[in-house]
């Protein structure tokens, strides 16, 4: 074997759990943006040596999660709604447009069969209040779209952006009017199954106009 060794996966283990623990603090609203993180007190917290704090923040700064000003401090990562309305929406309208318009004889029974199973699982989590799963399902919902394209690019292109639509959904979560999020993601389904390419692009633009209004509207 080569001089190359692998890092202890017990250290690696430590750094995924810490990862997660703070994306999962931040995601949930408990860490609110603007929030600073320090990373001593994390790491005392934790119970924990400093390195794979410092480790886990690097990472969540790659997410778009964290920002770090250099010699100053950490801060939990913001979203106005300009940059959701003009960056965010039209990246995620322009790769599932692409992946729709390419893969649409792709979608199968089954596929169809998943994508509903999601809607109705929306239907169910609005009736009990469960905000932050509805968000998850609509995201869930999305990403089963995107899985299909060959590119890797779109998966790439989708993971940069993902977290941050979580981070401005979570901000604004209080705000939102989730009565259609279920009608408008069937509605979605719906021209898909019909496999008609103009049915289905004029589809997806709607939906993503009124995603649109759903995630900036409250900060207006």
């Amino acid at each position: 074997m080569s001089d190359f060794t692998f890092k202890q996966q017990a250290n690696t283990s430590l750094r995924e759990k810490v990862t997660s623990d703070l994306r999962e603090a931040i995601l949930s609203g408990n860490l609110s943006p603007g929030a600073r993180i320090r990373e001593m007190d994390v790491a005392e917290q934790m119970g924990i040596s400093r390195g794979p704090v410092r480790e886990a923040i690097r990472q969540l700064e790659r997410e778009g999660l964290l920002i770090s000003y250099p010699y100053k401090e950490t801060v939990v990562a913001d979203l106005d709604s300009n940059e959701v309305r003009d960056i965010l929406i039209p990246i995620r309208l322009h790769i599932e447009s692409f992946v729709i318009k390419r893969y649409l004889d792709k979608m199968d029974e089954a596929f169809f069969a998943n994508l509903q199973s999601i809607v109705d699982e929306m239907r169910q989590a609005f009736q009990n209040d469960q905000k932050s799963r509805l968000v998850e399902l609509d995201i869930l919902f999305h990403q089963q779209i995107l899985e299909l394209a060959a590119e890797r690019t779109v998966l790439l292109t989708w993971q940069s952006i993902v977290n941050q639509i979580r981070l401005h959904f979570t901000k604004n979560l209080p705000f939102f009017k989730l009565d259609h999020l279920e009608t408008d993601h069937q509605q979605l389904l719906d021209a898909l199954r019909t496999r008609d390419p103009a049915v289905a692009e004029q589809a997806i633009i709607k939906h993503t106009a009124s995603e649109d209004s759903l995630l900036w509207i409250a900060t207006k």
